[in-house]
């Protein structure tokens, strides 16, 4: 069937026009830019002016024609795209240099009105003229956006002249040099003149439509009930999956009891309610599926039994996983029952040992051996009726076996603690007082040896626990002792520390005092030269910072004897003048900082000053330069600018002579002088490109003249030829025309089927 179906779908292809067109493009709407030809922004601004009231420019752009004529290609284009009478294409081959316009007869007789009112013939001619007019001048420059906006413009300004009877567009460059490219345009097939069809040929298609939409909506109905037929295996294979699960139950129904037996029944009943309702599914899946033709209902049928089948496939596998369980512990329970009452008897010896080596009586320990063992026999009368409730309880005494073991290795490693645990009490204690003697700690606030003795208090206590052998209890003191010792040993190297860098730091106070001493001074004369140089005015606020910070650093200063006596042994606060010291040098560095402002404010004053001399002494050599420029230009005046000549220069002369300088007065002036300067630069240079427009200006006109004198030495070899098509060009590679329709180098030709086709070659 699926080779009749492939012949039904070739024969049908066969009714479709424009299946053997070839080497056309397809159309991408009013541009189709295969050459390149144009960036996106040119071609979107095309695609904005494409389409006028009275017609549409479509734009194809190529490499190469191959070896067919513009003309030719042209017509083929036109049928392959079926475009309608009032569409026009613009066809330009960038590897030929040729373009081709191919318009309908309607038009061409509005481009033979706009030839004749230039002096110029009718048909193909008219089309040269046209492209020779609007296209090829841009394309000789490389500027094919702007040939292709010119050439659209116009275009659309001689069918709207036509259309009210009133005047005719300019000349060449005049067109716009804005945007390029085009928006889809394009009219229907119907109004093609050369693309219609036969009745015959249109049932034919809709024939074909037909037998292919059948052919489809079979294939599609088949495919889904195939689907369901597969969904329909696999809800026969879950009830097999749910009878083996059930033959797996049946050694344990009608003996297990208590949880087991719960267990059991619980899983049984489940599994036989899926059974029940997979076979339902099943009787009514076989005699109930849709028809072949009715997708949405197969669709809808596939999508529920998918899911369906999900949730059955999901819960029959949950059951499995307890039927697991329960066979686990039924294999499982008395290898471990077995295993318990074999490690019994050496736990036992174990915990014997111990109290004849300690001489504890370990009650707690007892206690758990005991219920250890009556853990055990319960899981073995259990074992052959309930083997989950068994399995339960093992797990249980497991976890207790494991704590026992532990609890006995335990007791003997906290016995060797306590045993030496005065020795270690001694190495810290001796430890400390070496750390004291050495530092001169004898004073400190801090009291290591109370937490010694916290650790001592604390091994007595361990005592009673361990012998008893309750050894949560036990290891809970252990950790707390370990703890005081390592407080006592740490506190008294931290005071020590301590006590070592408040020393250091003190000196480090003391050396950044004379530090910051030596800059205030230097400051201060800096500030008594300002005074001499500026007005008073500029350096008050920077006085008033150095005076402040000076006598905030005199009162930290006098601190600092109270701190070094904190820090001394007799005295021992070392965290009281860790903080003092703290201050003190946050004190000293915003202290530095504050220096430094009233450093770069005075700093600043000398720039500003500086700024003003720069302007002032710069000006006449930069009026200079102005008048250099213009006078390499032939705009100078026969005498230079003379800038002592400015109100602002003399009196910025005056005050720059005169101390102490009020530098607000100065910049003021300052700017005002440098504005006159830059207003002369300014107008310098505006006279330069004003001069340089002009001449470009006039050079252009001298292009365009001799362009004009080019253009009408090819209009007078060129001629006019008859066709149904109009046929012009031009070119911008100075070659003649190949076409016999005539027109100019850049193609050329006639037409047919009620349209008129020019071309040309640049």
């Amino acid at each position: 069937m699926k080779r009749y179906i492939t012949l039904l779908l070739m024969f049908s292809l066969l009714w479709i026009p424009g299946v053997y067109a070839a080497g056309v493009p397809a159309q991408q709407g009013v541009i189709t830019d295969e050459a390149g030809l144009l960036t996106s922004a040119e071609a979107d601004a095309v695609v904005a002016i494409a389409a006028g009231d009275q017609v549409t420019v479509h734009v194809l752009t190529v490499e190469s024609l191959g070896n067919l004529a513009a003309k030719d290609y042209a017509e083929r284009v036109i049928k392959d795209w079926e475009l309608a009478t009032n569409d026009i294409l613009l066809l330009i081959s960038s590897g030929d240099q040729e373009i081709e316009l191919n318009v309908s007869n309607k038009f061409q007789a509005s481009l033979n009105t706009w030839s004749s009112a230039q002096g110029g013939s009718t048909g193909s001619a008219a089309t040269t003229k046209f492209l020779d007019t609007y296209f090829i001048p841009y394309a000789q420059d490389g500027d094919f956006a702007g040939g292709i906006t010119s050439v659209i413009q116009s275009i659309h300004s001689i069918a709207g002249s036509a259309a009210a009877g009133a005047g005719l567009p300019g000349s060449a460059g005049s067109g716009s040099t804005g945007a390029v490219a085009g928006s889809g345009g394009g009219s229907s097939p119907a109004a093609s003149g050369n693309s219609g069809f036969s009745p015959l040929t249109y049932a034919a298609i809709l024939g074909g439509i037909l037998l292919l939409g059948a052919a489809f909506l079979l294939l599609s109905g088949l495919k889904l009930r195939k689907q369901l037929s597969g969904l329909q295996d696999q809800l026969a294979s879950l009830m097999v999956r749910a009878n083996q699960a059930l033959e797996l139950l049946k050694p344990f129904q009608g003996i297990v009891q208590g949880k087991t037996e719960e267990m059991v029944e619980g899983i049984s009943g489940r599994l036989s309610s899926q059974l029940v309702q997979l076979a339902a599914l099943q009787n009514e899946g076989r005699s109930s599926q849709p028809a072949v033709f009715r997708l949405r209902a197969l669709k809808a049928a596939l999508g529920q039994l998918t899911e369906t089948e999900a949730t059955f496939s999901s819960a029959i596998g949950e059951e499995e996983k307890k039927i697991a369980v329960v066979t686990e512990a039924d294999r499982n329970v008395k290898q471990r029952i077995a295993e318990l009452k074999q490690d019994g008897p050496e736990l036992d010896g174990q915990f014997q040992n111990m109290m004849k080596e300690t001489g504890f009586p370990l009650q707690e320990i007892a206690e758990d051996l005991k219920e250890l063992t009556e853990d055990t026999s319960r899981a073995d009368q259990l074992e052959l009726f309930d083997p989950i409730a068994a399995q339960e309880i093992l797990q249980e005494a497991q976890k207790q076996q494991d704590q026992i073991e532990q609890d006995l290795a335990d007791v003997d490693l906290y016995d060797d603690k306590l045993d030496r645990f005065s020795a270690v009490l001694g190495e810290a204690r001796s430890k400390i007082s070496g750390i004291i003697a050495q530092n001169s700690l004898q004073n400190m606030k801090a009291k290591p040896y109370d937490r010694l003795e916290q650790a001592n208090t604390a091994a007595a206590a361990m005592k009673a626990p361990l012998a008893a052998g309750d050894m949560d209890e036990v290891r809970r003191i252990g950790a707390q002792m370990d703890l005081l010792l390592d407080e006592a040993l740490a506190m008294t190297e931290g005071q020590a520390l301590l006590r070592k860098n408040n020393r250091r730091d003190v000196e480090a106070v003391r050396s950044g005092w004379s530090r910051l001493k030596e800059q205030r001074d230097g400051l201060q004369g800096r500030i008594a030269e300002a005074r001499q140089r500026f007005a008073e005015s500029h350096v008050a606020s920077t006085d008033e910072l150095l005076k402040e910070w000076s006598t905030r650093l005199r009162e930290g200063a006098a601190q600092l004897p109270q701190i070094e006596t904190w820090t001394s042994d007799e005295r021992g606060e070392y965290d009281q003048a860790r903080s003092g010291l703290d201050e003190l040098m946050r004190l000293q560095e915003e202290a530095g900082r504050q220096f430094g402002q009233v450093a770069d404010g005075l700093s600043l004053l000398d720039e500003r000053l500086n700024t003003v001399n720069r302007i002032f002494n710069g000006g006449e050599g930069r009026t200079e330069a102005a008048w250099q420029l213009l006078h390499s230009r032939r705009l100078a005046a026969s005498s230079h600018f003379d800038v002592s000549l400015l109100p602002e220069y003399s009196e910025l002369e005056l005050r720059l002579s005169q101390r102490p300088y009020n530098l607000d007065e100065l910049e003021s002036l300052g700017r005002a002088y440098d504005s006159r300067i830059t207003a002369y630069e300014e107008e310098a240079r505006r006279l330069v490109r004003q001069q340089e427009e002009a001449e470009r200006q006039a050079e252009l006109a001298r292009l365009a003249e001799q362009r004009r004198r080019t253009q009408a030495r090819k209009r007078m070899s060129s001629g006019p030829s008859s066709s149904n098509r109009s046929s012009g060009g031009s070119s911008w590679g100075g070659s003649s025309s190949r076409r016999s329709s005539g027109g100019s180098s850049w193609g050329g030709g006639g037409g047919k089927s009620g349209r008129s086709s020019g071309g040309s070659k640049w």
